[in-house]
């Protein structure tokens, strides 16, 4: 049996509190997304280490489909370097994967861990990603990239066959 790690959010200060609500806010509005609560947000879990590393690296590292690039790669192709990444509206949908990890309900999470756990093979595993991806109805993309990043978080070495798996499952 492996240990595997526990995939849960971050847990917040009341200020990151308030901070994430008025990212929200600024964000859902049409009109003058400034980014300046997503960026204090962002320093804030940096300065205290609360981001788990796999979420960092997600972000910091080439990521499959990124032609050896990274994320963070990206927003520096566009100009923005620094504070000006935590500031762009696009970086909002990466803090909250920082804060909150895989955008997959929790039983998924869980019985993904206790596969893993239990190392019941990847046949196994591959399975359970494609028929959770079917009854989730997720589009692929989605899929690929969420089951990626828990299969990164919990430690598992093949997570390309797991994000191979999820982009494989027929609606």
């Amino acid at each position: 049996m492996q240990d595997v790690p526990e995939i849960k959010p971050v847990e917040l200060t009341p200020e990151e509190i308030d901070l994430y609500k008025q990212m929200e806010s600024d964000f859902s509005k049409n009109s003058g997304y400034s980014g300046e609560a997503s960026s204090r947000l962002m320093k804030s879990l940096h300065a205290r280490k609360a981001i788990p590393e796999a979420r960092i690296r997600y972000f910091s590292k080439p990521y499959p489909g990124g032609r050896g690039k990274s994320h963070l790669d990206n927003f520096k192709r566009h100009g923005n370097r620094g504070d000006s990444v935590f500031r762009h509206p696009h970086f909002v949908s990466y803090l909250k994967y920082f804060i909150e990890g895989p955008a997959l309900p929790l039983a998924t999470i869980e019985r993904f861990r206790k596969i893993v756990s239990e190392d019941s093979g990847m046949d196994q595993l591959c399975t359970f990603v494609r028929a959770e991806v079917r009854k989730l109805k997720l589009d692929r993309t989605t899929a690929r990239d969420e089951f990626w990043k828990l299969a990164q978080e919990v430690g598992y070495f093949h997570a390309d066959t797991i994000r191979n798996a999820a982009g494989s499952a027929a609606k």
